[in-house]
């Protein structure tokens, strides 16, 4: 089995649905930790909802790539899509003095994919966003 899978689908989510149950059922097979597992899936989900939702003020169709790679004790998550310019790792921690009702809802999943993911780099090139997330697959 190929240590890499390259993914592509369109800038909606029935698309990126069945992109993650594609990524999903690739990775299955590597017997990775659970965490690993979540963090591809996290990753995808989170970058591609955040494009969808908020990068295309066109409404146009758009194309989304992920590449996944197994290496020896690492997973690498490689995102790229060309909406307009979201720099995840700005993206701002929550104020925890205030009440909980009053707390934004937004990007806790992109704080989420921050804080489990070993790593996480970001680079807009060629009007493009590429987000690079990295994960240990040692037990």
């Amino acid at each position: 089995m190929p240590n890499n899978l390259k993914l592509e689908f369109k800038n909606n989510l029935p698309d990126l649905s069945k992109g993650l149950d594609a990524a999903l059922s690739w990775l299955t097979p590597f017997n990775l930790p659970p965490d690993a597992s979540y963090v591809t899936i996290l990753a995808i989900e989170e970058l591609a909802t955040h494009a969808i939702n908020h990068g295309y003020p066109d409404n146009l169709e758009h194309i989304i790539h992920v590449e996944i790679t197994v290496e020896k004790n690492q997973l690498v998550i490689q995102y790229l899509d060309d909406g307009v310019f979201f720099n995840p790792l700005d993206v701002q921690e929550p104020d925890t003095n205030l009440p909980i009702e009053d707390r934004p809802t937004e990007g806790l999943g992109i704080l989420l994919l921050r804080k489990i993911a070993d790593d996480m780099t970001y680079e807009r090139k060629d009007g493009n966003n590429f987000v690079t997330v990295y994960k240990s697959t040692s037990s």
